[in-house]
């Protein structure tokens, strides 16, 4: 039996849901279909020995709409402080609140040293010249067309190791992809001590998407466990194929935006023309693994310090303690390591040989929280994040061009990818469809039309 609709939305991650909530004073027939059997996407929380964490997505970023609608939804938050930096290589960790502190804790030969301590120094510099309040100044514009591999060259061994570690541990891609400008975000600001640029939802991301979700209108259904196979253009109308639940569906609609990965678009949308396609490709979208570990501190207030560490030559390129120099009630610290590195784990949530393998580096970091693991949940993403790279920057006007009524939003069409950049997507696209249908009200003729008589469009 095909449904008619008024607007199918394929993902229910941050775009698709914020998508729907942008739209829900219109009282529109809105379906979202949704492949998995949770909602949220990459902003997955989990519990962990008492607090929820986060497996994929773990900031909300000031200036940003997801700040505006966690604060618009009453989302509890607290400020990210970083007032440390670490850093991990040949079995030293130093970890300390100056550039010079960090690297004189290190095995490296002095000149080795002087290279990274300049490397830190001016990269806080250019951090503090291009970035204020949290949000990067259109300063910084030209830098979206270099990458940080191209400010790495003559520098020893070692110190282009450290980078890369930490460039891989604060962003999805490496020092080769992530762009000049979102080092700044993604790197700089913790070595510069960023005080103003996130924010932790302490009930945890998927809170947000959760709450968009049950503020997005009485006519909106979001269907989970339902695999859209295809999504065909039959002229006046779009049509979607899905399944689940051991049944076929057929929805047509005069909208349909898809917000999945980059990678899945154009298996769904197998009709798309050349630009798009080359477009979805300079979009990467790598995988990723995280693995949050609970530690009882208590007794070990320097532990509580820390925010960034980058790990050398580990299975996660960095650790990261969201709420540094808070001493919590129950003594219990949750640390969450990021492997962007190491991508996609099938399985990995439930390979306990692979999870221990993560704890014991983790140990190697901080030997000193040998035998107060308390807990640990594992996260790993097929396709995470896009990488902010030139390449993307590049093929972004493509990325967010719409195919007639066929629409496209999440965080690859976004200039800042993450989950931020895929709310920010929701609202670009909800505008589109606000003028898409006020211009066929305006046709006394169209069916469609017809069917939406009496309802005004803002």
């Amino acid at each position: 039996m095909t449904e008619l609709h008024d607007l199918v939305i394929v993902g229910a991650g941050p775009a698709g849901l914020a998508l729907a909530y942008c739209l829900r004073d219109m009282d529109l027939d809105i379906q979202i279909l949704e492949a998995t059997d949770d909602i949220g996407g990459r902003t997955q929380s989990l519990e962990l020995s008492g607090a929820p964490v986060n497996t994929g997505a773990m900031f909300i970023y000031r200036g940003t709409r997801a700040e505006t609608l966690a604060r618009e939804l009453g989302q509890a938050t607290v400020p990210f402080h970083p007032q440390t930096y670490g850093i991990h290589i040949d079995g030293t960790t130093s970890v300390a609140r100056t550039n010079a502190g960090v690297v004189e804790g290190l095995p490296l030969s002095p000149a080795s040293k002087a290279s990274l301590l300049a490397f830190m120094d001016s990269l806080a510099q250019e951090y503090q010249a291009n970035v204020s309040d949290g949000t990067i100044a259109n300063s910084a514009a030209d830098l979206a067309y270099e990458t940080v591999a191209d400010r790495l060259e003559g520098l020893p061994g070692p110190v282009r190791s450290i980078i890369e570690s930490a460039v891989r541990g604060g962003s999805v891609g490496d020092a080769s992809q992530l762009s000049a400008k979102y080092a700044l975000r993604y790197l700089a600001s913790y070595i510069a001590h960023e005080d103003n640029n996130r924010l932790y939802p302490l009930n945890g991301m998927q809170e947000l998407p959760r709450a968009l979700a049950a503020n997005a209108g009485a006519r909106t259904a979001v269907n989970t466990g339902v695999c859209v196979n295809r999504v065909q253009d039959r002229g006046e109308y779009y049509e979607v194929l899905a399944s689940g639940g051991g049944q076929a569906r057929v929805l047509r609609a005069r909208h349909v935006v898809v917000t999945v990965p980059a990678p899945k678009v154009a298996a769904i949308c197998p009709d798309l023309p050349d630009w798009k396609c080359e477009a979805l490709q300079a979009a990467q979208t790598p995988g990723s693994s995280t693995l949050t570990i609970a530690v009882n501190v208590e007794g070990l207030p320097d532990l509580l310090e820390w925010s960034f560490v980058s790990t050398v030559g580990k299975r996660f390129d960095a650790i990261i303690n969201p709420m540094p120099g808070v001493a919590p009630e129950d003594g219990i610290v949750r640390f969450t390591c990021y492997g962007n590195s190491a991508g996609f784990i099938p399985g990995f949530q439930d390979d306990k040989c692979e999870i221990q393998s993560w704890i014991d580096d983790f140990l190697e970091v901080a030997p000193q929280l040998r035998n107060r693991v308390v807990g640990v949940a594992a996260g790993t993403w097929e396709h995470c994040f896009s990488v902010l790279s030139p390449g993307r920057h590049k093929a972004l006007p493509h990325l967010q061009r719409r195919i007639g009524n066929l629409h496209f939003a999440g965080d690859y069409t976004s200039e800042t990818a993450g989950s931020h950049g895929a709310y920010d997507e929701a609202y670009r696209v909800a505008e589109e469809i606000r003028s898409g249908l006020a211009a066929v009200l305006r046709k006394p003729g169209d069916p469609y039309a017809r069917r939406m008589r009496g309802l005004e469009f803002q």
